[in-house]
């Protein structure tokens, strides 16, 4: 299912998007939002698979672009950098500009146009279903630039020093400030255990289990993994 933000101040517009939404079929999930703090705030801390936002946010405000601030904030975030971006708009002849600078999937005129609305709604989310066989990713930031990692190919995570180690096998991946749990709140697919506070083990990898010295081994890694005790007998549970 889609995840969709809706980020639009004027009630009635947001409303309206809200019930075109509703009507294409049960197979988005929507969050409105008025507020550019609220509506940032989420996303920072969910999966979002696409965002409508409205450009001018704080129309009291002269010259006000928080829709793009909000945008390019959002490109920024690790979780939801790759996601698509559909523009809310009024201002003609600026929707060219914006496509190109801050790499939005579309946009959509004031007053809202259902039939439009509901045709990119649908194209994104037709499109995401044609990628499904594709390998789950997540994607990492590093120097200002994104990167993908196959889930499948991670062999366990450590969060340790306020940094997350990602072991694939064949390389080790050093994510600064970027915690398990936010790592964990973006594998949608492939089974995650915790063994040990601050660790996951990717439970297809795990080779066998040393119950009585409390170790995982997993495979294509040399070093096995401790459990701690209280974990012991849920881990074992579970596989």
């Amino acid at each position: 299912m889609k995840q969709i933000l809706i980020l639009e101040d004027n009630d009635l517009t947001r409303n309206k998007l809200v019930k075109i939404l509703e009507s294409i079929e049960p197979r988005v999930h929507i969050f409105p939002f008025s507020k550019l703090e609220d509506a940032l705030g989420f996303a920072l801390t969910h999966r979002i698979d696409f965002f409508l936002v409205d450009i001018i946010l704080r129309p009291k405000e002269r010259n006000d672009f928080s829709g793009i601030q909000f945008v390019g904030k959002i490109k920024e975030c690790t979780a939801c950098g790759t996601a698509e971006v559909v523009f809310i708009t009024a201002l003609a002849g600026l929707e060219v500009e914006l496509l190109h600078r801050v790499h939005c999937y579309d946009y959509i005129e004031k007053p809202i146009d259902e039939m439009r609305v509901k045709w990119i709604v649908t194209e994104i989310v037709e499109r995401g279903e044609r990628a499904a066989g594709l390998p789950e990713r997540i994607y990492f930031r590093s120097d200002g630039i994104s990167y993908p990692v196959d889930v499948a190919q991670i062999r366990y995570a450590v969060y340790q020093n306020r940094e997350l180690s990602i072991h694939t096998g064949e390389e080790c991946i050093k994510m600064p400030n970027f915690p398990l749990k936010r790592f964990l709140g973006q594998v949608r697919d492939t089974v995650f255990l915790s063994p040990l506070k601050g660790t996951a083990v990717n439970i297809s990898y795990i080779k066998s289990v040393d119950y009585v010295n409390q170790f995982i081994y997993l495979r294509g890694i040399k070093e096995p993994v401790c459990m701690g005790s209280m974990l012991k007998k849920r881990l074992e549970r579970n596989i």
